[in-house]
């Protein structure tokens, strides 16, 4: 018992300590766990398996990890009922008609809309200041995309619509997928309009553009910039001290198009919707909490302990408590919006909902901490809701940040650890991470000759997906090169490319692979080149680059990395947490990545930039359902 309170304490108390998410789980811990839940799940041949049988075969009981029942039904400790707050503890109460908790960018976004409804807002947030992060939104037809003349019909956001449902095979609710894609670009624009900001025309090249960009790209060196190297070191302190002036600059990302890429020729399409914000919307945030800190009541180093439910079920209300751990209660006559975020600095919760990701990838995590040091976004969110009834999702997924080798993502050969060939390279970024962890020797080699710069031109829209090769940087458009893809140098490409060589051979030896099969493999491509027709993968023919003229190009594609999880509480499309029938808990609304129910075990690549717009979104959303009474 007393390893199993360690950690409850751990996961659901004030929060989990940076040192013990790094030690992490024993192996014998993830173990039993894993067996366990399949001793609990396997067919019973018309028997009733008890604790005690469990037990018995060493799978079963209780131990820190959790408890089976006399069914052999297996709770999590971290779900585990926690022991009751009496009415004692509580050394004030208050009342609000709309409380949120979380004040990332959902929370950010569902506490501004709740109080410009006219609603009396309470905000609990356990850091001692607002949490927002990167710089990439899906934001369809949003003012900056409309003044450079890049605007969709609805037609074909259905159209895109329908295509993420593909991905999901349908599985996951249209409606709210639906209202996602429709409304992104308005609510990005809202979130926008807090901040002035600078518009970039991405259409400009670096030499047109009146913009410093030599000292813009160093400014935001954070996002990929940094990675492909795009970066000046002759600029001077004096010019990015005016860069940093013009803060938030606003691009249409990917933008200009390559005039070759059709979104409805692909098979794998990936929509070019997005808008950055460089070198982060952190100022966008910061004059968004000013706003709601204005007008509602935020409380910072404040730790969400429980919801209140009422005799009918309705929650109405939250027990929290502050940096001394004593004990408040606030009522929410209208609503309760969960803002809390993932479980993705929770190992446990990782290892029972997602355990491959801890085996195949490696954790990039936020640097978030709370006002005690304790690392953020470690699930309370998700255990609150469930004590209250709220069903929990068992369909997982992650996004994972892919920038694929030197030319990106675009698909030249792909080989394998042994040197063979292994699938249609035609896919961009979320798929490529994953793949890295399905084929032999866990690694992906790109692999292309000097011929590159005339192969390209119809490479994909992507996660970095270059289709023009330049001499020079200033004739890169501003769109293409703050986050760099589309349009790449040589230099750049060759700094990237750890393996250059005369012959196949060569190049198999600085990849530390088999020189035979490595060229069984190129030559079998090129005479499928030849042929125009790839009868062994399906590439389009557009897309066979051959691999003939020296030198010879190889470059090794990253591993997977995660930081964010998807699948935590389930709700519907009005935001409402649901019960284990699927009914709306009254009073309770959950919005951003505690969501469950919008991914079925994946993160669709078809929408990049889709964390941010959710969490904008579904924040919003929420906060109109909350105060009107939907």
């Amino acid at each position: 018992m007393e390893n199993q309170e360690q950690a409850r304490k751990v996961v659901g108390g004030a929060g989990i300590d940076r040192r013990d998410f790094l030690k992490g789980a024993a192996v014998s811990g993830a173990a039993a766990l894993a067996a366990g839940a399949l001793a609990g799940c396997a067919p019973q041949g018309g028997t009733e398996t008890t604790a005690d049988d469990l037990a018995a075969t060493g799978t079963g009981g209780e131990s820190e990890w959790g408890t089976f029942d006399e069914n052999g039904k297996f709770t999590p400790s971290f779900l585990a009922d926690p022991e009751p707050i009496p009415d004692d503890a509580i050394v004030e109460e208050f009342d609000a008609e709309i409380v949120v908790v979380g004040f990332g960018l959902t929370g950010l976004s569902a506490a501004r809309e709740a109080m410009e409804e006219g609603a009396d807002v309470f905000v609990i947030e356990k850091g001692d200041t607002h949490h927002v992060h990167s710089h990439q939104f899906h934001a369809i037809n949003a003012q900056a995309q409309k003044d450079v003349g890049y605007e969709v019909s609805e037609e074909e956001i259905d159209a895109l619509v329908d295509r993420v449902m593909s991905d999901h095979r349908e599985r996951v609710d249209r409606r709210m997928w639906s209202y996602l894609l429709h409304h992104c670009g308005e609510d990005f624009d809202w979130y926008l309009s807090a901040c002035p900001h600078t518009i970039v025309n991405p259409n400009e090249t670096v030499g047109e553009t009146e913009l410093d960009a030599y000292a813009l790209i160093n400014n935001c060196t954070a996002g990929l910039a940094a990675i492909v190297g795009r970066y000046f070191d002759d600029v001077s302190e004096e010019r990015m001290e005016a860069v940093r002036a013009g803060e938030p600059y606003v691009v249409p990302f990917n933008k200009p198009l390559n005039p070759n890429w059709d979104f409805a020729d692909e098979r794998y399409p990936m929509s070019a919707g997005v808008v950055q914000v460089e070198p982060t919307h952190a100022k966008v945030g910061e004059a968004v909490a000013k706003m709601v800190e204005e007008g509602a009541r935020v409380n910072y180093a404040c730790w969400a302990r429980r919801l209140v439910q009422d005799d009918t079920g309705r929650v109405t209300g939250v027990i929290y408590a502050d940096i001394d751990d004593n004990l408040y209660k606030v009522n929410a006559s209208k609503g309760v919006i969960l803002a809390t975020g993932d479980y993705g600095g929770n190992q446990q919760m990782i290892q029972y909902y997602m355990p491959r990701v801890l085996e195949d990838g490696e954790w990039l995590g936020w640097p978030d901490t709370d006002a005690k040091g304790d690392v953020t976004n470690i699930g309370e969110g998700l255990q609150m809701a469930h004590w209250v009834g709220a069903r929990t999702d068992y369909c997982h997924a992650f996004p994972n940040d892919h920038y694929g080798g030197s030319l990106g993502c675009d698909p030249m050969l792909f080989v394998d650890g042994s040197g063979e060939r292994f699938m249609n390279e035609d896919v961009t970024g979320e798929v490529l991470g994953e793949k890295v962890t399905r084929v032999n020797g866990r690694c992906i080699w790109q692999v292309f000759d000097d011929n590159y710069p005339d192969q390209i031109s119809h490479m994909p829209v992507g996660h970095r997906c270059y289709w023009q090769v330049v001499d020079n940087f200033d004739d890169i458009p501003m769109g293409l090169f703050l986050d760099p893809i589309g349009m790449i140098t040589r230099s750049e490409v060759e700094m990237m490319t750890p393996c250059i060589c005369d012959t196949i051979e060569e190049l198999a030896a600085a990849m530390e692979m088999p020189a035979d099969t490595l060229k069984a493999t190129i030559d079998r491509y090129n005479e499928l080149c030849e042929k125009g027709v790839d009868e062994d993968f399906g590439k389009r023919a557009d897309r066979m680059a051959p691999v003939k003229q020296p030198p010879f190009y190889a470059a090794k594609m990253p591993t997977l990395g995660y930081q964010t999880f998807y699948g935590s509480v389930c709700c519907d499309y009005n935001m409402h947490a649901v019960d284990m029938d699927n009914r709306p808990i009254p009073g309770l609304y959950v919005g951003g990545t505690i969501m469950g129910s919008r991914f079925w075990h994946i993160y669709p690549n078809t929408t990049m930039g889709m964390n941010h717009a959710g969490a904008l979104c579904y924040g919003r959303l929420a906060a109109k359902n909350a105060v009107a009474g939907i």
